[in-house]
């Protein structure tokens, strides 16, 4: 099923979608953001045995508890991606709550047909890179996001 062949409640569902990946997006980035500096100060500092340190997400995707399919003894899990949000300490520009339209499908906007939907990067990885399927992506209950820092150290010899 493609999205221009869904009812209006599947329609609205997805938008919804999009637009919660989208503050999720934000928030992430919000919180990577205070994190970098954070860690960028102990990176700087000779007397902090921490000199170097990576961030990443892992954003999940879970059936809804009404589905059929759901299981309370599986995970449910339908999909997930790991996205590396350290690179914002690199970069102005992100994918991450990015201005950029990631629509690569054409997909209308409901009010205006004429017009391509707005998609976040998340909602492109969803359907493009995790290949979760318009009619999979309906059956998402719930998104789990874990945000991974590690702290390295690095001791190079002589």
């Amino acid at each position: 099923m493609y999205p221009t062949e869904m009812n209006r409640e599947q329609r609205l569902f997805l938008v919804n979608l999009n637009n919660r990946l989208s503050k999720i997006e934000q928030q992430l980035k919000k919180e990577a953001l205070e994190i970098i500096d954070t860690m960028d100060k102990r990176v700087e500092d000779d007397a902090d045995w921490i000199n170097d340190y990576e961030i990443e997400c892992t954003v999940e995707f879970y059936l809804n508890e009404n589905d059929p399919a759901y299981s309370d003894d599986e995970d449910n899990l339908q999909a997930e991606f790991t996205e590396g949000v350290g690179l914002l300490r690199y970069a102005d520009h992100s994918l991450l709550a990015s201005e950029e339209n990631w629509n690569d499908c054409g997909i209308p906007d409901m009010d205006n047909p004429d017009k391509n939907e707005q998609h976040c990067w998340f909602y492109h990885q969803l359907y493009d890179h995790a290949k979760l399927s318009w009619d999979n992506m309906l059956r998402v209950g719930d998104i789990w996001v874990d945000i991974n820092l590690t702290l390295q150290h690095h001791l190079k010899l002589p």
